[in-house]
């Protein structure tokens, strides 16, 4: 037998027969550390030993050593709980849910500390598990509603007549309603000792949960509820942006601190089921900043950041504007200047230096994220000539026509067929393109370029309960509009509508929709929308009902 055909002999380890059952599960070697080993202290992984040997005395997961405020976060996860099916909903959170809320950006947030501090805190790992289970509950209702001859125009929940779904639907509600009682207790013990942090990262997570359902009231409350918690626990010596110390090595935080403050502002701005936060003031006091303008010295990730912050900001002016007109609060007309001055001029800076991004990037991943934010620029930059007379305000609109094009066409080089968006289910909460084209949707007076935008907006609705009804109103809005478009090519602005008021049957079957004149001269129109009905049919008949006034 020649040399070559002998066969070789592998030589043998031993199989590990000691160690945490984490890391025999990951198949490395463990140092057997007590209470946990090196390797579960390093990756923040539970370090459970075979027969429990590990446990402390009260059956705590031991939290870690750290410098961070993930510490100032008390009660910990006990292990035991943390096991069978638990594990499921884990794995489908951090997979699955995870997977389609980072997909619009706030990764270190979603991916890293919302994961790590499900492992650290029990009101956030009830909250995950909740998320997870009720992820797994939607999971055949995605599928029911792709199936052939399903034509609603949103989708409702049936799992309570589903034998299947009832046992996801029951763990679910039993994690989150869990995780309330006990943030709740936490809050009474601790009053205002309770950091920001943590009111931060948990109002978010009950968001989520309320959100994956549609429950559109209970998230305007939880928004609300969250803004004045955050005040009230700063005492007012601190304004929005700077909720954290700047010390703080937690990145994932501080996306947290801008995604809560882009929701609740874009929401209250753009869609009529969150009327309490609109009528907020605790942003009122948040002034635009004058650092944020891009440099050709900086990161990519510095840019990206610096972009959000001037976004946010950008935001919060107009919603005070917003709010001055809608409440006829007092205006200081010179800072009102000095702002717009400052608003034009930065978004104008941005505009020109991520036009440059896009020419010159040659990576298409990158070029398309530079798109995004182009997008948001251009938008913001029209927001930034807001006038506070109705009529120059819709002059306004028309005069920036040539940009609105310009914002349609990317949005849709963005968006096209394969775009990490929409080629699998587009995002829950999308707060940079989806706001821009509603905006366009509504205010814009060209028909062909908010059709398009609106043809966006469906890409991007998915499946979510409340992004389904914002498309199937803002169609009607469309139409009621274009019904009253004079002999000049215009509507005129009297005859402008605002989707005002929104409310839902009790089986959620049926949407009432409100459209109330832009202009205040008492015009109002009341509909109801039903699920299972043809808005095509419906404009025909208020066609008719209108052309036979």
């Amino acid at each position: 037998m020649t040399a070559a055909s002998v066969p070789r002999i592998r030589t043998r380890k031993p199989k590990v027969r000691s160690g945490c059952a984490t890391c025999k599960s990951r198949r490395i070697k463990c140092d057997e550390g007590r209470p946990t080993c090196a390797r579960c202290q390093k990756t923040r992984l539970p370090c459970k030993y075979d027969y429990d040997q590990s446990r402390t005395q009260d059956g705590f997961l031991p939290v870690s050593n750290s410098s961070d405020a993930g510490s100032q976060i008390a009660p910990g996860v006990r292990s035991h709980d943390f096991e069978g099916h638990e594990v499921f909903y884990f794995d489908l959170f951090r997979n699955v849910v995870v997977h389609n809320l980072s997909q619009n950006g706030y990764k270190n947030f979603w991916t890293r500390t919302v994961l790590r501090e499900s492992l650290r805190d029990e009101c956030v790992r009830d909250c995950v598990l909740g998320s997870g289970a009720l992820c797994r509950a939607m999971m055949d209702q995605i599928h029911r509603l792709k199936q052939p001859g399903a034509k609603f125009l949103w989708m409702v929940p049936t799992d309570a007549i589903n034998p299947i779904n009832t046992r996801y639907h029951r763990d679910a509600l039993q994690f989150y309603t869990t995780a309330i009682s006990k943030f709740r207790r936490r809050i009474l013990l601790e009053g205002s000792s309770i950091t920001p942090r943590t009111i931060l990262i948990i109002s978010i997570l009950f968001i989520v949960f309320e959100a994956m359902q549609g429950n559109t009231e209970t998230i305007d409350r939880l928004m609300h509820s969250a803004i004045l918690a955050l005040e009230s626990s700063l005492s007012g010596s601190m304004t929005f942006g700077s909720r954290l110390p700047p010390t703080l090595d937690d990145e994932g935080v501080r996306e947290a601190d801008y995604f809560l403050a882009r929701l609740s502002g874009f929401n209250s701005l753009l869609s009529p089921f969150y009327p309490a936060i609109l009528r907020n003031k605790a942003y009122q006091r948040t002034w635009l900043c004058r650092d944020a303008i891009p440099s050709s010295d900086q990161s990519t990730q510095q840019i990206e950041h610096n972009f959000e912050r001037h976004t946010t900001y950008m935001l919060f002016w107009c919603f005070r504007t917003v709010q001055t007109k809608l409440f006829n609060n007092p205006t200081d007309f010179m800072k009102f200047q000095e702002e717009q001055t400052l608003a034009i001029d930065q978004s104008e800076i941005w505009c020109e230096f991520l036009e440059s991004k896009v020419e010159q990037e040659k990576d298409p991943v990158r070029c398309w994220s530079w798109k995004i934010m182009l997008v948001e620029a251009k938008m913001f930059n029209i927001y930034a000539h807001y006038r506070h007379d109705p009529e120059e305000c819709e002059a306004m609109w028309d005069s920036q026509l040539p940009i609105c094009r310009e914002v349609i066409a990317l949005a849709e080089s963005v968006l096209q067929e394969g775009s990490p968006l929409t080629g699998t289910l587009p995002p829950l909460f999308e707060d940079k393109l989806q706001p821009m084209l509603r905006s366009l949707t509504c205010k814009c007076r060209n028909y062909n370029i908010r059709s398009r935008a609106l043809a966006l907006c469906q890409k991007l609705s998915g499946p979510w309960f409340e992004n389904k009804a914002m498309v199937v109103g803002m169609k009607i809005l469309i139409e009621l509009e274009e019904q009253q478009r004079d002999a000049s090519g215009f509507i005129p602005y009297r005859s402008r509508l605002r989707w005002s008021i929104s409310s839902w049957n009790d089986d959620r079957t049926e949407l009432r929709m409100v459209l109330t004149g832009v202009v205040f001269t008492g015009h109002r129109k009341e509909l109801t929308i039903r699920k299972d009905e043809s808005i095509d049919d419906m404009i025909a008949n208020i066609s008719k009902q209108v052309s036979s006034q």
